[in-house]
């Protein structure tokens, strides 16, 4: 066995049972993806506006540009589709070259070496970030976002923010459970986004309470500088944008046929960065919260309060506005 599968358990050592943790799929997510032609095809033909198909091979700045500039006034998506195939082989030119050297995929750059990773630990922040003061913070801090984001959600009428941050709970609590998800389509790509999230949060310590309800404030402005607060960013940053393309596809195919297409593309990107926005303001907070939870507790029940407290005071922050 290598020394990465010595330093692997399925179990952790405070007795807490986490698949995150189980050889296969730490080293599943260790091992690159390679980018298909298709994919990024099919993601810049329907995406491309929004940069889509560069997200997906790794190019996240070159991204947001076309993102700011529609695609470079579409010029630029149609350079892209030309030379689509450069840029996948690139990508995954790259990723191999990591692969060989023991690093992980771009999108995991905050870990260590493969060969350096240990994980049959609880986090070394536990005893720092454990007990009944943390739990009582973080379920007011998690009803303070859930209701937060109601009350915004419902006085703007964009719900978006909403949807993403559900799909998050949802996705977060049947990941570190079910097995089964992982082999599922779509799914098991979401799948693999939480549990980079996780071994992050494993790595990473997340800080006191009050940090984590400025997270999102100082992640910004701490990311050109600090690799470790630009691949926190990145990763929320990735959910919300692949979930808002996602949701945002229907608006693009309504505007094509409509033929008013460059009538109402500013009205369309305007709202694509505002719930961006507000998705980043309040899932990386909730998520902090949560997922560091997850690795403190043996009990899962206490997520799952947690988790169906958060979704109650959106509910309520909604009602409230409606009212």
């Amino acid at each position: 066995h290598s020394a990465f599968e010595k330093n692997l358990s399925t179990t952790t050592t405070n007795g807490t049972s986490d698949p995150d943790f189980a050889l296969e799929i730490v080293a599943d997510l260790y091992r690159p993806r390679p980018r298909q032609l298709w994919i990024a095809m099919a993601l810049a033909l329907l995406t491309g506006i929004f940069g889509g198909h560069r997200f997906y091979c790794g190019r996240p700045w070159t991204a947001i540009a076309m993102l700011m500039t529609a695609g470079g006034a579409l010029v630029w998506i149609v350079w892209d589709i030309a030379h689509l195939r450069q840029l996948v082989d690139d990508c995954n030119e790259e990723e191999r070259q990591r692969q060989a050297e023991g690093l992980p995929p771009r999108g995991m750059e905050f870990m260590p070496p493969r060969a350096e990773l240990e994980l049959n630990e609880a986090p070394r922040w536990a005893s720092r970030r454990s007990g009944r003061g943390r739990i009582i913070g973080s379920t007011l801090l998690l009803a303070l976002i859930g209701f937060t984001l109601g009350a915004v959600s419902g006085a703007a009428e964009t719900f978006e923010p909403v949807v993403v941050l559900v799909l998050f709970i949802v996705a977060s609590l049947l990941s570190a459970r079910w097995h089964g998800m992982r082999e599922i389509p779509v799914l098991n790509a979401l799948t693999r986004w939480v549990h980079r999230l996780r071994l992050y949060y494993h790595v990473m310590d997340p800080g006191p309470l009050w940090s984590l309800a400025t997270r999102p404030i100082i992640g910004i402005v701490l990311a050109p500088w600090r690799p470790k607060a630009r691949a926190e960013v990145r990763l929320y940053l990735q959910f919300g944008i692949i979930i808002g393309m996602l949701l945002s596809i229907s608006d693009i195919i309504e505007l094509l046929q409509s033929g008013g297409f460059w009538a109402g593309f500013g009205m369309l990107i305007a709202e694509f960065v505002q719930n961006l926005i507000y998705t980043y303001l309040f899932v990386a907070p909730a998520g902090a919260l949560l997922t560091t939870q997850l690795l403190l507790t043996k009990r899962d029940y206490l997520v799952w309060f947690l988790s169906a407290l958060t979704i109650s005071m959106i509910y309520l922050g909604v009602s409230t506005v409606s009212v």
